[in-house]
């Protein structure tokens, strides 16, 4: 039988790491990524899951990161405009212009994060999580240009599932409000907007109305109370 334990995951980044406002890095889409890039099956990852969420923290980075700008030139895909953030040729509340689609090139600003590690919180099997995702190439957007690089990943087997609420009660990971009541999820102080919650993340025909994560960093000794926390 899979083992179903809480853990902790920490990567050492040997480079920047590029978090999008928007985009949590989940574990459980770091996993479904890892599979796909082998065309493995991503429907059973070694993740306990309550409904249709993984019990999969958001990314947190440790310490306090300095921030730099991480510019690209690129070109519009298929896949961008089905975002429904893309409105074609419309002036009104334009993010980017499609008029010229497919030769329509853009410039992309991303903000880097220099942190010296990058945790996560779960539960499930730590070994066959650690070792799903210690495959991945890289971390975070433009992993390819080598951005978000790990030197190092390590588990630590805690005492209490914090994957999808921290201690202090604010929210993992993305959960969608339907089921907030299910899992205990305290709607209160809340932030809540539209937003993909399990994977496909890129299938933006599955986004949800969620109650979202707010924390984004972490210092050493909260990851220290997390793993020695009864």
């Amino acid at each position: 039988m899979p083992k179903t334990i809480p853990f902790l995951i920490e990567a050492v980044l040997d480079s920047p790491v590029i978090l999008s406002p928007d985009a949590y890095l989940t574990l459980d889409s770091l996993l479904s990524a890892s599979c796909q890039l082998r065309g493995e099956d991503d429907a059973h990852l070694p993740l306990r899951r309550t409904a249709d969420v993984y019990h999969a923290s958001a990314g947190i980075l440790v310490g306090n990161p300095i921030t730099s700008e991480a510019a690209f030139l690129t070109r519009l895909t298929v896949r961008d405009c089905s975002n429904p953030r893309i409105k074609p040729n419309k002036k009104s509340g334009l993010i980017i212009s499609t008029v010229s689609f497919p030769d329509k090139a853009r410039l992309d600003r991303y903000q880097a994060f220099h942190a010296a590690k990058v945790i996560w919180l779960g539960c499930g099997d730590p070994d066959e999580t650690l070792r799903i995702l210690s495959r991945l190439p890289g971390l975070g957007k433009r992993y390819h240009a080598g951005y978000g690089q790990v030197s190092a990943y390590s588990v630590t087997p805690i005492q209490q599932d914090f994957s999808l609420q921290l201690p202090d009660n604010t929210l993992a990971r993305p959960v969608p409000t339907r089921i907030c009541q299910q899992l205990g999820v305290d709607l209160s102080h809340a932030h809540l907007d539209r937003a993909t919650y399990k994977p496909n993340y890129f299938d933006f025909t599955q986004a949800d109305l969620c109650a979202l994560p707010t924390t984004r960093l972490i210092n050493m000794g909260d990851v220290d109370f997390l793993k020695e926390a009864i």
